[in-house]
């Protein structure tokens, strides 16, 4: 199955029910705009919850090298997803892979080089910043073209996931918003809708 990343996650409830539905990875949201920001003491209560070998990324904007590395050592997290650019002392200073996150709208020149990028856990592309905004898949390059597996976010939800499966084959997808009642609370039933989703997707695209 196309893997699936249920991200802005600050709930145990919450937790435990996308890693009973399948979910490969979880995201925990330290960005101070963030409507979703958790500090590392709640994170940590929060991450309790996952189950054995789902994976846990932290997300960063403009975070301290220090202050990642502590979120890394107590939550603890197994990836970071940088909302800036990534350098190589980025790589060279975390002891996770990072998840480089990229606007689509930027285009291709945002990309690091690929020296850096070939060396990261993956690719993110978005633009939505959690705020649900659909965007524009056609700009996106074929993910098989990129070193890194890649993954797609923004405005997806149980409607637009599959066209996004269908069109580009990501190695996965990143949610948010579109499985929420409320900025940080995951509604049951919205998840249990993408999860299907997701498996239908991938049935039809073989």
């Amino acid at each position: 199955m196309t893997d699936v990343k249920i991200c802005g996650l600050t709930r145990p409830e919450d937790v435990a029910a996308a890693c009973a539905l399948g979910a490969s990875l979880l995201g925990f949201n330290f960005v101070a705009s963030s409507p979703r920001r958790l500090t590392i003491d709640r994170a940590r209560r929060v991450a309790k919850a996952a189950a054995p070998g789902v994976g846990r990324v932290g997300v960063f904007f403009r975070t301290a090298a220090e202050t990642m590395r502590r979120a890394i050592a107590e939550v603890p997290l197994d990836y970071v997803q940088l909302h800036r650019p990534v350098t190589a002392g980025d790589v060279d200073s975390l002891p996770v892979p990072i998840f480089a996150a990229v606007r689509i709208d930027a285009g291709l020149d945002a990309l690091p080089p690929d020296e850096v990028l070939s060396r990261c856990g993956g690719l993110l592309w978005d633009s939505s910043a959690g705020k649900g905004r659909r965007q524009d898949w056609s700009r996106v390059p074929p993910p098989e073209s990129m070193p890194v597996r890649v993954f797609v976010a923004g405005g997806l939800d149980d409607e637009t996931v599959g066209d996004v499966i269908r069109r580009l084959r990501p190695a996965g997808v990143d949610v948010a918003s579109g499985v929420e009642s409320a900025p940080g609370v995951k509604d049951p039933n919205k998840l249990s809708l993408f999860f299907a989703a997701v498996r239908e997707a991938d049935a039809r695209t073989g």
